[in-house]
């Protein structure tokens, strides 16, 4: 499957050399508000997504507790499906699509909400994009604040890129998901051979 989409996206960037790339900046193709501060309750209605509940791009628990009260005011910052959720504060910069089984929830101050505007962009993409370390190195570089640093809306907004056509953005996100995958494997097979290879070796103290 992962050499089948290596030639696919092999292809296709080919394609795109030969071909002329349509240029687009992120406010061309996507809104982008800020999260918001709601002050969190042992029950609420909503899930109140902060940086803390993602590592390595994952939900650290799956299980995420409604603490938060949505208000008339508050409720235009519920999330919706295929929303980007930005980490623009501190050192920890990342981009996470709104995990829609946990339910209705808010994304936090700590957070830039992305939503693309255009039937020709993937969500998906687009987060493949902004988490790419030259993307995320571009930023940081711009980055203001010297105790917080933090990347601003119009830095995000003036983000520029090739777009390439739809078909492309599919095979490149489920490339990325598939060689994501395949680290996660082959780091899980490092860690059972070790062990292993500890276990075996423990019973050679044992024996002698």
């Amino acid at each position: 499957m992962l050499a089948t989409l290596k030639y696919k996206l092999y292809f296709c960037i080919s394609n795109l050399i030969t071909k002329k790339k349509m240029k687009v900046k992120i406010k061309d193709i996507a809104t982008i508000q800020s999260g918001i501060y709601l002050k969190e309750l042992p029950k609420g209605d909503a899930v109140y997504l902060q940086i803390k509940d993602f590592d390595d791009l994952k939900l650290t628990d799956n299980q995420l507790r409604k603490t938060v009260i949505i208000s008339e005011k508050s409720s235009k910052h519920l999330l919706q499906k295929g929303d980007l959720l930005f980490a623009a504060k501190g050192t920890s910069n990342f981009c996470v699509k709104y995990p829609v089984e946990i339910g209705e929830a808010v994304a936090s101050s700590a957070f830039f909400v992305i939503k693309i505007k255009s039937d020709n962009v993937l969500s998906d993409f687009i987060a493949w994009f902004l988490n790419l370390p030259e993307t995320l190195a571009w930023l940081r570089s711009r980055s203001v604040g010297s105790s917080i640093p933090s990347i601003t809306k119009g830095m995000l907004e003036g983000l520029s890129l090739n777009l390439p056509n739809i078909q492309t953005q599919k095979i490149i996100v489920e490339f990325s998901k598939l060689q994501r995958r395949e680290t996660e494997l082959l780091s899980a097979i490092s860690q059972n051979r070790t062990l292993l290879n500890n276990a075996l070796l423990k019973q050679i103290i044992k024996i002698n």
